[in-house]
């Protein structure tokens, strides 16, 4: 059971606050930000304890979800709670930012009457909670209600509940999303160590009724490594309660009646060859230059097709510690570089960064002349950020998404994404 729960701006301002026992002292969410601001690491753990009392917090749209209690609660129990708190402020509010909150405080305050009772968790459901909730949301952005080719930027960010002229104005429309996070590791030849790709399918769907929804994916597909030696390979999977498995088995066909709001359709790992080839792989020369001064090349391959591209790429590379300063030459435009002198990294970021094409940047450090031969020792490893649309290393993809409802005639619009980004992607030096 918790005992508070508040939601906190970037600022540490209390947006939202519900004390449901009054068994903890009043002017805990600052207790909480002087915590987690003062954490000597800079990245506090989701659970820690201060004079008794419990905080469990998760951070979601640059927002923190946070509820404390004093019993000895099951951890992961709660910030379950919390994230699925998080999701039905953002089904119900549209997206999830300070704005929207503050603009929709009386539904949030609505769903939490309706999510908690006495410091217990009543239901989490989208669906069972709309017949409860009679508040109207605030919409922060308007919609884009122009007819395109591609979806509007916002388009899936409608909440679930608009009711009236809204709800009967409305499309029909199906956001799919095919998410794959990368955790890799490459040796000091650039040789793959560790590969692994954790993958969902996330849906939201904006349909009139309740109609039964048909998804296929590759027929190649194969599930544990024991069961077959070709196409797609996963290593396991599971799948959203409303998921019927009588078809998948046969033609890899997932048969739904997807519930309102967003859900996951299907969680997946993977480890191991990929169809497709890993999007980036980063490498470094150095280079001495003269008396105290050395120069690092950092390069980075764009392996994936030349139709795709990256975007927000961010290389860090750890310098030495006892580099006195650092110059650099970017190789073209839409590229920067940041040196921290505190911590001796730099960081190199590039807008986009697009298929078949290497990058290069060159660090000029300068060092102690005596200390130069230590400079190969105390440099990296680099880690990457990136995100990468309409590309993903598994070659997972979804051949056919359609609509199914007696006496109706469904054509609803169905929008479909696939993103890589990298989760843990690290080059050895």
């Amino acid at each position: 059971m918790i005992s508070q729960f508040f939601i906190l701006s970037p600022r540490g301002d209390s947006i939202v606050t519900k004390d449901y026992r009054g068994d903890v002292v009043r002017g805990t969410a600052e207790i909480f930000f002087r915590k987690l601001k003062g954490w000597p690491s800079g990245n506090p753990p989701p659970i820690f304890n201060v004079e008794g009392v419990h905080f469990l917090h998760i951070k979601r749209g640059g927002l923190f979800f946070v509820c404390t209690t004093k019993f000895n609660v099951q951890p992961t129990t709660v910030l379950e709670l919390l994230v699925r708190i998080a999701a039905l402020c953002k089904d119900y509010c549209g997206t999830l930012s300070e704005e929207t909150i503050r603009r929709n405080f009386v539904l949030v305050y609505e769903l939490l009457d309706e999510v908690i009772d006495f410091g217990y968790a009543q239901t989490t459901s989208t669906q069972t909670l709309k017949a409860y909730i009679h508040n109207e949301p605030v919409v922060v952005a308007p919609l884009e209600t122009q007819a395109t080719k591609h979806a509007p930027s916002g388009a899936a960010n409608r909440p679930v509940a608009l009711r009236f002229s809204a709800q009967r104005d409305r499309k029909n429309e199906i956001f799919l999303d095919l998410l794959e996070r990368l955790t890799v590791l490459f040796n000091a030849s650039g040789s793959v160590l560790r590969a692994e790709i954790d993958g969902c399918i996330q849906m939201k769907c904006f349909l009139a009724g309740a109609p039964e929804l048909r998804l296929g994916l590759n027929e190649d597909l194969q599930i544990a490594r024991g069961r077959g030696v070709y196409g797609i390979v996963l290593d396991d999977c599971n799948f959203h309660e409303c998921v019927q498995m009588d078809q998948f088995d046969s033609s890899r066909t997932l048969v739904m009646r997807p519930p309102d709001g967003e859900f996951t359709v299907m969680n997946y790992r993977m480890s191991g060859n990929f169809q497709n080839p890993l999007p980036f792989r980063a490498s470094l020369t150095i280079e001495p230059c003269g008396v105290g001064l050395v120069d690092v090349i950092l390069r980075l391959d764009c392996d994936m097709p030349a139709k795709c591209h990256g975007t927000n790429v961010s290389v860090r590379c750890p310098l030495p510690k006892m580099t006195s300063s650092c110059g650099y030459d970017l190789g073209a435009a839409g590229q920067t570089v940041e040196y921290n002198k505190e911590d001796k990294t730099a960081v190199w970021k590039i807008a986009q960064a697009n298929g078949g094409v290497a990058y290069y940047t060159r660090l000029k450090l300068m060092v102690p002349e005596e200390e130069k031969h230590k400079v190969k020792k105390e440099v990296g490893p680099i880690s990457l950020e990136f995100e990468v649309p309409m590309y993903v290393c598994s070659g997972l993809n979804v051949r056919f998404l359609r609509v199914f409802e007696a006496g109706r005639d469904f054509v609803p619009f169905r929008w479909v994404r696939y993103i890589s980004h990298s989760d843990s992607y690290v080059a050895r030096i």
